[in-house]
């Protein structure tokens, strides 16, 4: 049973009128920092949830100006106000939706913001999603309105690498510019879009919408399919109320019917029955993960990255399934980084050609460290690094004390250090910055 809160007309006073009991339906409330500016969010999981194997469709709701909140349990309610949300509140969303034959039921996340989202913002909140419900990730949608609208376009406009994330964007009044950049990264990742507006909106002018549509198609090579508009006949700025209605329909599909028609073709793995996890373990990072079946596997390399969106290599593991046999692997990441660690694995195949995995988010608070890669070392130094070192002071001491040689660095993983001016010998290398002041002993060696 679901409380339902219902909107109280008047001076922005929100009360709570009636409970209605909702069957087989749960939204409930999450107090997670999901991104900076989201601290918490509303979870719509669907009738049945979970089902052993399933992979489900997500939705990622982005609310209007009106509901920003600091995610409080008295603030959070406002996002019940309007849009997919109030739907699931009111017991009014479909549990279920048919496209091609085959029935989907959503994932639906609802984040409150603290003011406009940003672009890592959306981003991380999918990272999150992707890490922690079982989403299949080539059916990964979005849609918002008014300030959440603006999102639902500049997501996807930023970069053709979140415009490609996405298997469909429904932006509904969006509160952004017609600009050139959003219309050629959309169209050029042929990303599905079905924007609607009310022709009269006071707050939002309809120009907006109608100038991105045309920039999308009017492209030399123009998306396919072409970007989609509806404009309704209102002087009023709810768009949404009617878009988000499962019953309005054009050419026979309402907005989620037309979403589930497009999916993305990401290749999940050559592999069958990847089970890939990620867990913290005394402030280091241990990657654990099983296949059901290997076929012309070469490898798994392991990726780490700070945004969910840049990765580079960590380590690579042999792959070991014989005769399409599966295996079980583990990895140790000793050196995380300080806070966000994504993870993924790119699997290679004896052909050269590779495929990724799903994402896996650790968040680390652990201490900074150093070390001397490779030690002796032969002409340039790595400090190989945990965290990111900010004009950093480098010092070389010879064993009688003297100092040799001194540098100002910058940067973070493998940082390279030529020693070329030293003599053969043993020295004392000392590393200060802000977080940390760590001595080592190196052997400097010239063949």
């Amino acid at each position: 049973m679901m409380k339902n809160h219902f909107l109280v007309a008047g001076m922005l006073m929100l009360g709570v009128l009636a409970q209605k009991p909702v069957t087989g339906q749960t939204q409930t409330p999450r107090y997670i920092q999901l991104s900076e500016a989201a601290k918490a969010f509303y979870e719509y999981l669907p009738q049945g949830y979970p089902t052993s194997m399933a992979k489900y469709p997500l939705i990622l709701f982005v609310h209007g100006y009106g509901e920003i909140g600091q995610g409080t349990s008295s603030s959070l309610p406002l996002v019940l106000r309007n849009g997919i949300p109030k739907l699931i509140n009111e017991g009014t969303f479909p549990t279920s939706f048919v496209s091609g034959g085959q029935s989907y039921r959503f994932i639906v996340l609802s984040p409150q913001f603290t003011g406009f989202p940003s672009v890592n913002d959306i981003h991380n909140i999918l990272n999150y999603a992707v890490a922690n419900y079982p989403v299949d990730i080539n059916r990964i949608y979005l849609t918002g309105l008014s300030m959440g609208g603006a999102a639902a376009w500049y997501y996807p406009g930023y970069h053709t690498n979140f415009a490609s994330r996405i298997a469909a964007t429904v932006p509904i009044c969006g509160a952004t510019e017609a600009s050139q950049t959003y219309a050629n990264n959309i169209s050029i990742s042929n990303l599905p879009v079905w924007a609607t507006h009310n022709n009269g909106d006071p707050t939002v002018n309809v120009s907006i919408t109608n100038n991105l549509v045309s920039l999308i198609n009017n492209r030399p090579s123009p998306p396919n399919p072409l970007a989609k508009k509806t404009i309704f006949s209102s002087n009023s700025h709810d768009a949404w109320s009617q878009t988000y209605n499962p019953s309005f329909k054009e050419n026979g599909m309402n907005i989620y019917e037309w979403m589930l028609q497009y999916q993305r073709s990401f290749t999940v793995l050559p592999v069958s029955g990847l089970n890939f996890t990620a867990q913290a373990i005394n402030k280091k990072s241990l990657l654990q993960w099983t296949t059901a079946a290997e076929n012309n596997v070469a490898g798994f390399k392991v990726l780490r990255g700070a945004d969910g969106v840049n990765f580079t290599e960590v380590g690579y593991i042999t792959a070991k399934g014989i005769n399409g046999m599966g295996a079980s692997y583990s990895f140790n990441d000793n050196l995380p980084a300080n806070g966000k660690n994504y993870y993924r694995l790119q699997v290679q195949d004896k052909d050269a050609a590779s495929t990724y995995s799903e994402i896996r988010l650790l968040n680390l608070m652990i201490d900074a460290t150093i070390l001397i890669n490779p030690n002796p070392v032969k002409e340039t130094m790595h400090l190989q690094t945990n965290i990111v070192l900010q004009n950093a002071t480098l010092q070389i001491y010879n064993l009688k004390g003297q100092q040799l040689l001194q540098k100002t660095i910058s940067g973070n993983n493998q940082i390279p250090i030529n020693l070329n001016t030293l003599m053969p010998g043993l020295y004392v290398a000392i590393v200060t910055e802000t977080q940390t002041k760590q001595t080592h002993k190196i052997k400097f060696i010239k063949e």
